[in-house]
């Protein structure tokens, strides 16, 4: 593509590169974007991006191609791009595309032009427009049949990479001990202070001293993570990142910045801790751990049972609460919607952890 031949904001983009990026992808021949309308459909959902959505006209008849497409392009926000930078989000979403979802078992929108440039840092992406699906909400929270939707899925996904020549043969895609996810502890560590100061009197006293614990312990819970079974991990799963049909069993997830490779009931203890709400997640937790065990062994994954993804899935609640902790302390409070999903999820996740006594498992 050249030196950054691509627009890396709304104003960047032109009829005239639509045309070029979507032709070979869509079709399009001898016709032509003669003009597009946007709008952001991110504010307040999506953080590490600015994710928008295009309205194209054409100057002829184009019947394969899409009347409305998704462009994801670096995000305006200092913090969110120190986050995307520190973490390689930008250029995961990209090897994702290139790499895993052309085979993916779980559905994700098609792309119809990536692109990334590593001296910048900076990415494009288009993809396909997925309404008229219906967008979960986080903070709403799952019902049931959503959530359980989430956990085959997730489950069939993690199937097709536990434990492969396959998964492992992904240089790029980090495992939980690669340089970039060992800077969680440092960043965690600088979080706390603001975090505990968002909260006030809000924080359960007794998260103070498991919080003081967690600075000295992520590499540690990290080194734990990495080993097997490992496979790949979405590392954003939550309620914002889906798109159900009519029947909450059609279900397409987006957002894949932030996948790594790892113990798979990350993904299982992000969701369920993060996406019910804490009534709902007492009611369903072990209903839902059982289904992720049932289903993995339904696609051929062996000796792993639910002694095993229980302790695993208390682990990984413990771990998850890294996240809220520090989105809370490191990103623009003056998103009103983002903010209170984060006090939201943070208040889910910490009585999940104080519930299933998850403190005991942060290593000595």
């Amino acid at each position: 593509m050249g030196e950054l031949s691509y627009p890396v904001s709304l104003d960047a983009i032109t009829t005239a590169w639509l045309s070029t990026a979507l032709s070979g992808s869509c079709g399009l021949g001898q016709v032509k974007v003669a003009s597009f309308e946007a709008s952001d459909c991110g504010a307040g959902i999506g953080f590490m991006g600015a994710v928008l959505r295009l309205n194209l006209t054409y100057d002829g008849a184009a019947p394969g191609a899409p009347k409305s497409i998704i462009a994801k392009l670096p995000s305006n926000d200092a913090g969110a791009l120190n986050i995307a930078s520190t973490f390689r989000h930008y250029e995961k979403e990209i090897r994702f595309y290139d790499d895993i979802q052309p085979n993916c078992a779980m559905p994700a929108p098609r792309a119809y032009f990536q692109a990334f440039d590593a001296d910048s840092g900076t990415f494009a992406l288009l993809m396909e427009d997925l309404a008229p699906a219906r967008n979960g909400n986080q903070l709403e929270g799952l019902t049931y049949e959503e959530a359980a939707s989430a956990v085959r899925a997730l489950a069939k996904l993690q199937a097709q990479w536990w434990e492969t020549d396959a998964l492992h043969a992904l240089t790029w895609l980090p495992g939980m001990d690669d340089p970039m996810m060992l800077a969680l502890e440092p960043v965690f560590q600088q979080c706390w202070g603001p975090y505990q100061d968002f909260l006030g009197d809000k924080l359960p006293a007794a998260l103070k001293p498991v919080g003081d614990k967690m600075c000295n312990s992520i590499l540690k819970m990290e080194a734990i993570l990495n080993t097997a079974p490992v496979t790949l991990i979405h590392g954003d799963y939550r309620a914002d990142n889906f798109f159900f049909g009519a029947d909450p069993s059609q279900l397409t997830v987006i957002d894949w910045q932030i996948i790594t490779k790892g113990r798979g009931a990350f993904d299982l203890a992000y969701m369920i801790g993060g996406n019910l709400t804490v009534e709902n997640r007492r009611a369903w937790e072990r209903q839902l751990v059982q289904l992720y065990v049932d289903t993995l062994a339904a696609e051929g994954v062996k000796d792993y049972g639910i002694a095993q993804a229980w302790e695993d899935y208390r682990f990984c609640v413990m771990f998850g609460w890294i996240w809220p902790v520090v989105a809370i302390g490191s990103l623009d409070p003056t998103n009103e919607r983002g903010m209170a999903l984060f006090f939201e999820w943070s208040r889910r996740v910490s009585a999940a952890l104080l519930d299933l006594n998850c403190a005991e498992k942060i290593p000595d």
